[in-house]
């Protein structure tokens, strides 16, 4: 029997051997250049997207505005029209809506010896950047809510990437309006 006992060599904070903490400097440059190329690729592809939907809520607003003409000149039993204005209080003769407006008579401060008043039931302008064009004379709705012949309102976003940078909002005879893509020229 031996008496010896096999005692445990107690470690110091010395000899404990840890892993290196950190990153090597290849391994940071492989990260960073992983990062940089996701980057370059999502990049334009987020670009297009935004662009994207800018042009899919200006044609959304248009169609929303041509249901509210629509829907005010059978409830005034009075032609409205939407058209382009230079100072948002009148129409102005041209294709340019970069400012358009939705008037209509008001048939409670208009007489009936003629004295017709016409108030302007939304003004909106359009963002920076965006473009808008129309028939120069507006388009009228009817006191039934129907036009006398189709029409078409386009939005256009020439600085976007996207090989489809226009929403074209056309407004059948009947009224209803859709929306449908496009390239602006």
């Amino acid at each position: 029997m031996s008496f010896l006992r096999k005692t445990r060599r107690r470690e110091s904070c010395l000899d404990r051997r840890f892993p290196a903490a950190g990153f090597t400097l290849i391994e940071l440059v492989v990260t960073l250049a992983v990062a940089a190329i996701n980057a370059a690729i999502a990049v334009p592809a987020m670009q297009s997207l935004i662009n994207s939907g800018r042009l899919n809520s200006m044609a959304e607003e248009l169609t929303t505005a041509m249901q509210l003409a629509r829907s005010e000149a059978i409830r005034r039993a009075t032609t409205v029209t939407m058209c382009g204005s230079a100072n948002g209080t009148t129409c102005a003769n041209g294709t340019d809506w970069s400012r358009w407006i939705i008037v209509g008579r008001d048939n409670a401060a208009s007489d009936a010896a003629g004295a017709e008043v016409i108030t302007v039931i939304r003004d909106s302008v359009m963002p920076a950047g965006m473009s808008l064009t129309g028939p120069a004379a507006g388009v009228h709705f009817n006191p039934s809510g129907l036009l006398n012949a189709e029409t078409t309102v386009s939005a256009c976003l020439p600085n976007a990437t996207v090989p489809q940078n226009q929403r074209v909002v056309t407004v059948l005879i009947s009224g209803s309006a859709r929306s449908s893509k496009g390239s602006c020229s």
